[in-house]
């Protein structure tokens, strides 16, 4: 697989563990006690804040868990595909993955809780140190970078091109993906036990 398949392939990943629908929705509820400047100004800080996020743990992440915690990269896998099942089986039942209190300043909300958890939520921080882990610093930056595009693009053309978001559309949608994501946690689950088996025979 070419660096730029790679790239594409794991932008992808990062865009699923991001999921743009519930930052769609997000936008349209904003719609209704917000100006569309002030929205403006909140995607793009949140996106902003949530790329220097994921781009952070992406380039420390291996090394905190290393050298400061000594949990292997497999352990991290059976955690993080533990936390995705967990997020996937919830959007699945629910229909959506966050809750939002009524601010006044709706900058206020940029960093939490738009840009973490859900921009740099579980899912993607986790996906972040793996990709780096498994492909290098240059793969999971360029595709942290396009997913965060594709999710800042599609908020705002769900700020400028949609009037009225079909809640009910986006709610089939979130649960479409959540299934999804259960079957990347599980994944990730599996190659991590793996992982772990294959390092304590090799060491037995």
């Amino acid at each position: 697989m070419s660096e730029l398949s790679t790239i594409l392939s794991s932008a992808l990943l990062m865009l699923i563990m991001i999921d743009p629908s519930d930052k769609i929705l997000l936008v349209s509820f904003l719609r209704e006690d917000f100006h569309i400047e002030d929205i403006k100004a909140l995607i793009i800080r949140a996106n902003l804040i949530g790329f220097l996020l994921l781009a952070s743990f992406a380039v420390a992440g291996q090394i905190i868990l290393r050298e400061i915690f000594h949990i292997d990269i497999n352990a991290l896998k059976v955690a993080g595909g533990f936390v995705l099942f967990k997020i996937g089986l919830e959007a699945l039942e629910g229909g959506g993955m966050f809750t939002l209190k009524r601010e006044r300043d709706i900058l206020a909300l940029a960093a939490v809780p738009v840009a973490m958890p859900l921009i740099a939520g579980p899912a993607a921080i986790t996906a972040a140190i793996t990709l780096t882990a498994e492909y290098g610093y240059l793969v999971s930056l360029s595709a942290t970078a396009i997913a965060i595009a594709i999710v800042a693009i599609s908020m705002f053309v769900a700020l400028y091109m949609m009037k009225s978001v079909n809640k009910t559309f986006l709610s089939v949608t979130i649960r479409i993906i959540g299934l999804f994501i259960m079957a990347i946690g599980a994944q990730m689950m599996v190659e991590g036990v793996v992982g772990i088996y294959l390092l304590m025979t090799s060491s037995g």
